[in-house]
């Protein structure tokens, strides 16, 4: 079987939880930063009607300490720049002076939510909804009570549904030419054995629940149990299931913050199990200023493979694999956020032959355009060197390296049907190419996909 259904088979529990970034982050970390998506959305919303102009220097801003728009623009600005304990006094002065400007209100709540002022937040969306503000401040801050009520809450749970449709153009993963090698001579692929397009419907579901202990020095417990399944239209010896269990912890110490995780993978193959699968990991992460964190992890896997009538050489595989990384994250403003990541990967193998080690280099983009709508790029490049060569191939040692690159474009769906809150839909591209110097890894693959998830959480 080719290199890209091993690839596959070992993102299918990552796509069971229905995370579209490529990343390893534990389930409280997606949970904490969806709220703090919504708050951003609705802080970049909030700001949308400011005025354009040239930066606003403090120094204006004392030479017309009474020009009250002129002060909210600079409060804008402030947001955009990150600083948002500024952006709190700014806008908690022109309150001051003028009480009754409800947007600048709600904008001052928005702000006070993101520091995790909950009451105070709380305090200055009570004062807007007591007021004949206009209807869309109204519903804003309902919003926001909401999502600040959602915060105090100890307990979490969270559901989410997906189904979608793909198309491969290479589904098979077979050599672009045309040909493998055997024992050394280049043999000509029979034509069921050549590229093979095929389309696929997919299903995804997962269920989790989030605890927060509190404290001066807070902490959460976490666990959340997946499922996906992705059915061929033709090629139905990679119909994929696939089972996931993870759970695990953050504690936070001075600044510091570690995620210990653990988890169990049960993936089938046509309906036959082909790999059980226990891992542990961690990851150690830290602020290194409001808007960059800096961050490393690891994980261990147990990989059991079982064979197939598919997969006849399948327990060849078996082995531990270790994965080794670091990165950081900066969210440059308010709407755009990049990611880098360094990793190295060692695989083991009952047979040498599959046994490799792996650098890789990952860096991804992510845009929020408001109302939820949402771009994420990615780039990642991963060269693999193998510890022997595989004599049925050929005597030299496999050495492949490989470029993948992914668009997704995303949108709440009530964002043209209101019936539909609770509903996002993506549209995604992804293309994997890898280079070899054995012909029967040189290959690549496009696939296009869109899904329409649903999420319930309380």
């Amino acid at each position: 079987m080719k290199f890209l259904l091993a690839f596959l088979i070992m993102a299918a529990p990552a796509a069971a939880q229905n995370n579209p970034n490529v990343d390893r982050e534990s389930q409280d970390a997606s949970r904490r930063g969806a709220a703090e998506k919504k708050a951003a959305e609705a802080a970049a919303a909030a700001s949308a009607a400011a005025p354009a102009g040239d930066e606003i220097t403090f120094e204006k801003i004392l030479a017309a300490p009474g020009d009250l728009d002129l002060n909210e623009r600079f409060a804008r600005q402030q947001i955009s720049q990150g600083d948002l304990r500024g952006a709190a006094s700014t806008l908690e002065r022109i309150l001051i002076l003028a009480p009754g400007r409800d947007r600048t209100r709600l904008l001052y709540a928005a702000v006070l939510f993101r520091l995790d002022a909950l009451q105070d937040a709380e305090r200055e969306l009570r004062i807007v909804l007591g007021r004949l503000a206009p209807a869309d401040v109204i519903e804003e801050a309902k919003a926001y009570l909401r999502l600040v009520e959602g915060r105090r809450r100890k307990t979490h749970f969270e559901a989410r549904l997906g189904l979608g449709y793909g198309y491969d153009d290479n589904r098979n993963s077979a050599s672009d030419t045309d040909r493998n090698l055997f024992f050394g001579t280049p043999v000509l692929l029979n034509p069921d054995s050549r590229r093979q397009d095929d389309t696929n419907v997919t299903f995804s579901g997962s269920m989790g629940a989030l605890r927060e202990f509190g404290g001066a020095k807070p902490q959460k417990a976490f666990v959340n149990l997946g499922y996906y399944r992705g059915e061929q239209t033709r090629i139905n010896t990679l119909d994929l299931q696939a089972y996931s269990l993870a759970g695990g912890f953050a504690l936070r110490w001075r600044g510091w913050e570690l995620t210990p995780t653990a988890g169990f993978d049960h993936v089938l193959l046509s309906q036959s199990t082909f790999l059980r699968d226990i891992w542990q990991g961690a990851r150690f992460s830290r602020k290194i200023r409001p808007r960059l964190e800096a961050y490393a992890d690891f994980r261990h896997e147990d990989q059991g493979f079982v064979r197939t009538r598919q997969v006849t050489n399948a327990e060849d595989r078996t082995g531990g694999q270790w994965d080794y990384g670091v990165g950081a994250n900066w969210v440059a403003t308010p709407k755009d956020r990049f990611g880098a990541r360094l990793g190295h990967r060692r695989k083991y193998a009952k047979a040498v032959a599959f046994a490799y080690r792996r650098e890789s280099i990952a860096l991804d983009y992510t845009r929020l355009f408001g109302r939820g709508v949402f771009f994420a790029a990615g780039l990642t490049a991963q060269f693999d060197r193998y510890d022997r060569p595989d004599l049925t191939l050929s005597t030299l040692g496999r050495n492949d390296d490989a470029v993948i690159t992914n668009l997704l474009l995303g949108t709440p769906l009530k964002n043209f049907w209101a019936p539909l809150d609770g509903f996002t839909g993506t549209v995604g591209w992804e293309r994997f190419a890898q280079d070899s110097n054995l012909i029967n890894y040189k290959y690549s693959n496009n696939r296009v996909s869109a899904m329409i998830s649903y999420k319930w959480g309380i």
